[in-house]
């Protein structure tokens, strides 16, 4: 059985995660799979067994009572045959009557141990005190990955695509194979391109440096670094060429996603594709005790801490489709909104049908002649009278989502009293237009400044109209090297190169949009309306959704700092942390997030806390904060839903520590309608008042 609690916080500085004591677990969980042993709890196999005897006794008391009746309709007036038939019902009625009462009174205790719950709904599986050996990284070091953990159907020509929380050390895990100082990068320029040339592409560390020269030479990955290989049978493949692009996170520039292109078949440009055409095969993918991290002043320390994590590793499984994809991604939604006017502290979101491949799309902007570009991308943005925005794109949301975060911060701060980030406007010479917007009040306007700002996703260069295989390096594509198309009509529409870019490239497949940017700021907090299960819900299945909604478009990699922390009631605690990584789906006024995680725990009772920090923001910078959301159990939905919050019942204590902004009022703002600052009885009297 198990418990869910809510923490909705309201803090001002990062909450950071349990760190979990190693402990030596008396079981078999954690040895179970590697052997190929079975999980089956013995209370399980004990219940199983007791059913199928009841099951059977049943079975016999029924035929018994047809024997009965068959005695009695054919006695023909026989007293002595009536009387014998009548035992035999009476005594079988009996016995009924005690294997119900036993069938009961057993359904009744395997509930209590958390076998099944005894109402003829889900069986649980065996009960264990144990996460999967090797998971616990992710949610920790490890930020996300590509294939999912026990995704299927996953097309053979994937790349494999991993991000870290903090920068790794490149040359730990990737050999220099192409000699040009750069661990993990292709040379682009190469007249024959070739995934499976070594001295264009850097490849994957091997045990001893060796590198596959053919096809027929296998076993070269180990677990030492990176191993890719088959679940059933271990085999490595033959190797991968690796790209390990550098990106700033938290202000520390380093090397924090790994690209990775299998190779199964040196003979091909591709370097072939995992899996075969007739049937659906199972990876592993093992990321070993010698990736470091790119920390020099703590001598390189290990990427997997066994003491914080339960294992010096981390790997998972999926398992590929035994087709191609030759489908393009597409552009879902972007923000701010084609032809829309966003205020200044606003991000450049875009959402995508797929997850997409990370090259060339995450950095930030430099100048060109006319218009400002991606450097060593593919994205252009032209403005009338602003500069190029500092900061840079970030590839999140399970690589679907592309974020531009400015890195300059704006002259007020959110609610928690962290830093705001706003794009320029009009900060260079000429005349800057006036928009006239809604003031957030029925039918009142103002005029405000704001000036235009024009973005472009350049598409890659396909091999031909026929299909959407791309040329690498030339443009935008999804990980299986499929062009964007821009135009979302499942056709190939090759545009133009000439220069400029804004000139003569717009048009399909790049994918474009303009809208405006106004010297105004948004600062109305975002607050959850539903979380599945409710706060305090119990007794929910393994794999139950964990969900989320928020009545604000959400910052996608801010959601990353959602926790699920795990503590069990009796019993050892788990050495391995259960596993957890966000699904954001963002609408135009509203974001469902959906958190992935590993199988609850059965062995006994465990409570979860999902815990939701002041560090999720909007797509203006604007905290969780207050940290208001329901607060009990929906009845009507059991453990599946909470109730959604009214505003005014679910109010959290207002601050007067934050800086600069007084009292905070449960509508996330710090003034009311008339502009008067709220204290604790005002803000208490507006929400009364709606």
């Amino acid at each position: 059985m198990m418990a869910f609690f809510y923490c909705l916080l309201a803090v001002f500085e990062q909450i950071n995660a349990q760190t979990n004591t190693s402990t030596i677990v008396e079981g078999v969980n954690v040895i179970e799979q590697p052997l190929g042993l079975p999980k089956t709890d013995i209370r399980v196999i004990a219940a199983r067994i007791i059913q199928i005897a009841l099951s059977l006794l049943g079975i016999i008391t029924v035929v018994l009572i047809m024997y009965g009746g068959f005695i009695w309709m054919t006695a023909g007036g026989n007293d002595e045959q009536i009387g014998r038939a009548k035992k035999i019902l009476v005594n079988a009625t009996i016995g009924l009557a005690i294997i119900l009462s036993a069938y009961a009174i057993t359904l009744f205790i395997f509930r209590m141990l958390g076998v099944g719950d005894g109402q003829g709904g889900p069986t649980y599986p065996a009960p264990g005190s144990q996460h999967f050996a090797g998971s616990g990284a992710l949610g920790q070091i490890i930020k996300d990955h590509y294939p999912e953990r026990d995704q299927v159907d996953v097309p053979r020509n994937t790349k494999i695509v991993v991000s870290f929380r903090r920068p790794i050390l490149a040359s730990s895990t990737i050999m220099d194979t192409n000699g040009n100082g750069i661990f993990g990068d292709c040379l682009t320029s190469a007249v024959n391109f070739s995934w499976s040339d070594e001295t264009i592409c850097d490849r994957i560390r091997t045990n001893d440096g060796k590198i596959a020269k053919s096809g027929s030479e296998q076993g070269m990955l180990n677990d030492k670094y990176i191993n890719i290989k088959q679940t059933d049978t271990g085999t490595s493949i033959v190797g991968g060429a690796v790209l390990a692009p550098v990106t700033k996170e938290n202000n520390v520039e380093g090397v924090y996603t790994l690209i990775i292109v299998p190779l199964t078949d040196l003979s091909k440009t591709s370097g072939g594709y995992l899996g075969n055409s007739v049937s659906k095969l199972g990876y592993t993918v093992h990321l070993g005790s010698e990736i470091r991290l790119d920390d020099a002043l703590n001598s390189h320390p290990r990427a997997f801490d066994s003491s914080n994590l339960g294992n010096n590793y981390y790997e998972w499984n999926f398992k590929t489709d035994t087709s191609l994809d030759i489908n393009p991604p597409t552009v879902k939604s972007v923000y701010p909104l084609a032809n829309s006017v966003a205020p200044k502290n606003s991000i450049i979101q875009i959402n995508f049908s797929e997850p997409m491949d990370p090259t060339g799309i995450q950095g930030g902007f430099a100048s060109g002649t006319q218009e400002y570009y991606l450097q060593n991308g593919f994205i252009y943005l032209k403005t009338t009278n602003t500069s190029a925005p500092l900061g840079s794109f970030k590839l999140t949301n399970g690589y679907r989502t592309l974020e531009f975060a400015s890195s300059v911060e704006c002259s007020e701060k959110n609610a928690c009293g962290n830093p705001m980030y706003c794009l320029p406007v009009c900060d260079l010479s000429g005349t800057c237009p006036k928009v006239l917007v809604s003031t957030g009040k029925a039918n009142k306007y103002e005029s405000v400044e704001a000036d235009s700002y024009s973005l472009m996703l350049k598409t890659a260069q396909t091999f031909g109209l026929a299909s959407f295989e791309s040329k690498p390096f030339t443009g935008i594509a999804d990980l299986a090297g499929n062009a964007l198309d821009g135009d979302a009509d499942d056709a190939v529409d090759i545009a133009t190169s000439t220069t400029p870019v804004f000139d003569n490239q717009l048009a399909p497949d790049n994918y474009f949009w303009k809208f405006m940017i106004k010297d105004k700021m948004d600062l109305a907090s975002p607050y959850m309306t539903k979380l599945t299960p409710g706060p305090d819900a119990g007794n929910v299945v393994p794999n139950q959704e964990l969900s989320m909604n928020f009545t604000k478009p959400m910052r996608t990699d801010s959601m990353y700092n959602i926790k699920l922390e795990e503590y069990a009631h009796s019993g050892p605690q788990s050495a391995i942390p259960v596993c957890y990584v966000p699904r954001v789906y963002v609408y135009t006024d509203w974001t469902y997030t959906k958190i992935q995680h590993c199988d609850f725990l059965f062995a006994s009772r465990y409570d979860y806390l999902p815990i939701v920090p002041s560090e999720v923001e909007d797509v203006n910078f604007n905290c969780y904060y207050p940290g208001l959301g329901p607060d009990k159990l929906d009845l009507k939905s059991a453990t599946k839903d909470s109730t959604v919050c009214n505003g005014s019942s679910n109010c959290c204590d207002v601050s007067t520590t934050t800086p600069g902004k007084g009292d905070l009022c449960c509508n996330g703002s710090s003034k009311n309608d008339a502009g008067q600052t709220f204290n604790s009885s005002t803000c208490r009297s507006y929400i009364n008042s709606y």
